[in-house]
């Protein structure tokens, strides 16, 4: 008997499936014709030639768009490295430190050597804008180390093979392997490789984060190996962040720190012209929460359509009057946008409890560390009401990778959270500027990505939070403008650059009052 087409289509999943390491198939791997089919009904998307990203996301048109391509963008470039040069291959310096330092957002280029007397270079295009460039090298690093199966260098050999350039294109991840790498191991390599103006630029870079022992100590140790003619510079264009923060943690949680302290100027002297537009504490607590009441319906079906669920006004209204719940309705207790309508409500009314609280005089630090954890579990309450989920998922941070649409940034391993948002929480406890506190509290939740939903919502609650308390309105980020939002968020997230999403929330709120 002829096997049906979802038949064939299953056998040639199944036989990819297998065949898939991390999510990587390999042509060669499978057989055409069931890769073809696959190919056709969006399960298998290229890469290049010859390589395919297996992804049961069929909204997806193409691999760029994939959220799965960012949990397997290594892993491919591992098997394809591998299968070209075997262990004949290892990553630039700079890629090397990015890894090594919790750096999540990918580079627009990957530099690989391999050792070859030929003069030639290639350069591979990838999904999303990126490329992946291959050029030789005469002789190959002693000190490699393997990092999830790739060949990269070492911490200390990263920094000593660290070009001047680095210094001024990627300071941050500079100063956190500067921070965290072995000290006797650093000067160990600094010698073998006689490269003294790499000694020179570590020992400058050590002076100007006023890591004055580490300083004097290497250039004793240098001095000491004959190496007497060091010419020390200060390697960084900008005076970097002083971070003294002396708690061994994550590097994603120092990278954290960093940014916030970078980032907080542009905040600050943006709002410096948008001042408050009424004193939290002075005025009546009925009249603060009247206020942003006045706008739920709209906040709630912007908020909600930003994040792809599809609901209306009357859905709202419908949640808001009571008049819905997921025992009484079989209909909506299948439906997730009504679901989503009814933990937006529940979470809004959680945020205006921590408002009343606020008014109260209750600890602000601990109203937000309490309230980030109640909102988003008030977000997705119902869905366990309703059976969608299980209890346990609402029971601290995620548990795995999380990965964002179409974003080069890939937030930090679920490992890594605790330190996180330790370290976001003493950010806002220590920060002054009510605008700085909102703008990059929303900011750095959704970079870190905590939850394995909600965050977006979570950070977007964070944020009027802080402003409510700050004396400003309730701001409401229209679905119009949603590219703009993202693309702001992008920008900050991956190129380090908070401006565009300082001003974009700058205008909503000028927007708003006009």
């Amino acid at each position: 008997m002829a096997k049906t087409s979802n038949q064939l289509l299953a056998e040639a999943l199944a036989e990819a499936s297998d065949s898939a390491i991390g999510n990587i198939v390999y042509h060669k791997a499978i057989k055409p014709k069931q890769q073809a089919l696959l190919v056709k009904n969006g399960y298998l998307k290229k890469i290049i030639k010859g390589w395919y990203l297996l992804d049961a996301d069929l909204s997806a048109q193409n691999t760029g768009e994939s959220a799965l391509w960012y949990e397997s963008i290594w892993v491919f470039i591992n098997q394809y490295l591998s299968l070209r040069f075997k262990d004949n291959y290892w990553l630039s310096s700079e890629a090397s430190l990015d890894l090594l330092t919790d750096n999540n957002s990918m580079p627009a280029q990957i530099v690989v050597f391999i050792m070859s007397d030929d003069a030639k270079w290639s350069v591979t295009d990838l999904p999303n804008g990126m490329s992946l460039c291959v050029t030789n090298s005469k002789t190959r690093p002693v000190d490699l180390v393997k990092f999830h199966g790739l060949n990269i260098f070492s911490l200390e050999s990263a920094l000593v093979n660290s070009t001047p350039a680095s210094y001024r294109t990627n300071p941050l991840s500079l100063q956190i392997a500067l921070k965290n790498t072995d000290f006797d191991g650093l000067a160990a390599a600094l010698i073998h490789s006689s490269n003294v103006a790499s000694a020179g630029r570590i020992i400058g870079a050590y002076k100007v984060l006023n890591m004055r022992a580490e300083s004097k100590k290497l250039e004793a140790i240098m001095h000491g190996a004959g190496f007497e003619s060091i010419k020390v510079i200060n390697p960084f264009d900008k005076p970097p962040v002083l971070f003294g923060h002396a708690i061994k943690e994550a590097a994603s949680a120092s990278r954290v720190r960093i940014m916030w302290q970078q980032m907080r100027q542009s905040v600050f002297e943006t709002f410096e012209s948008s001042q408050p537009k009424f004193d939290f504490f002075a005025r009546p607590l009925e009249e603060t929460l009247t206020m942003i009441k006045e706008v739920y319906l709209r906040d709630a079906y912007n908020s909600l359509s930003i994040e792809g669920y599809k609901v209306t006004p009357e859905l709202i209204e419908l949640v808001s009057s009571g008049d819905w719940s997921p025992e009484t309705i079989e209909r909506d207790h299948e439906t997730k946008d009504a679901l989503a309508a009814r933990g937006y409500y529940d979470a809004f009314n959680q945020v205006l409890e921590s408002i009343t609280e606020a008014h109260n005089k209750e600890d602000l630090n601990l109203l937000i560390d309490v309230g980030i954890t109640q909102w988003y579990v008030s977000l997705f309450r119902p869905c366990v009401t309703a059976g969608i989920i299980r209890d346990s998922d609402l029971a601290g941070f995620r548990k795995g990778p999380i990965y964002i649409r179409k974003s080069r940034h890939v937030p930090p391993e679920s490992e890594q959270l605790m330190d996180c948002m330790t370290a976001l929480k003493d950010c806002i406890a220590e920060e002054t500027s009510f605008p700085v506190k909102a703008i990059l509290g929303h900011f750095f939740l959704g970079y870190i990505h905590p939850f394995i939903d909600g965050n977006g919502r979570t950070a977007r609650f964070l944020m009027n939070f802080i402003f409510i308390v700050g004396g400003y309105k309730w701001i409401v980020i229209k679905n119009e403008t949603r590219e703009r939002y993202l693309n702001a968020l992008e920008a900050a997230s991956s190129d380090e650059n908070i401006t565009p999403f300082v001003e974009f929330i700058l205008a909503t709120i000028q927007n708003a009052n006009n």
